[in-house]
């Protein structure tokens, strides 16, 4: 579903979305993310999303999740995960859905 939004229909959403290429580079990200994660949109995408968006060694579990989810076969998953920011710690439940050869997080605060 949300392969099928574009960009406006993105930022319309009530909650962040990042997407992410089977490499872990950003294509997409709403604005509600980019203003949650205080990373500028044109700043992320075309990078890696846990070496250079959001790195830190509390993110290797959800990178290693992400990775399973993309080799796998399922068509959605979700994860409690915990973000760890310059202001202090981001508690989400995030809900993975694959697009055309990417995975969407949509991340719930």
């Amino acid at each position: 579903m949300l392969d099928q939004l574009d960009d406006k229909d993105l930022d319309d959403l009530p909650f962040g979305v990042v997407c992410l290429d089977e490499a872990l580079t950003v294509v997409r990200m709403n604005r509600l993310e980019s203003q949650a994660s205080g990373i500028q949109r044109w700043r992320a995408i075309g990078r890696n999303f846990f070496r250079d968006v959001a790195p830190g060694p509390e993110n290797r579990a959800l990178a290693e999740h992400i990775r399973t989810f993309l080799a796998g076969r399922e068509a959605e998953a979700r994860i409690a995960h915990t973000f760890q920011r310059r202001a202090g710690t981001d508690e989400t439940e995030i809900e993975l859905s694959r697009g055309d050869g990417r995975v969407y997080l949509a991340i719930r605060r």
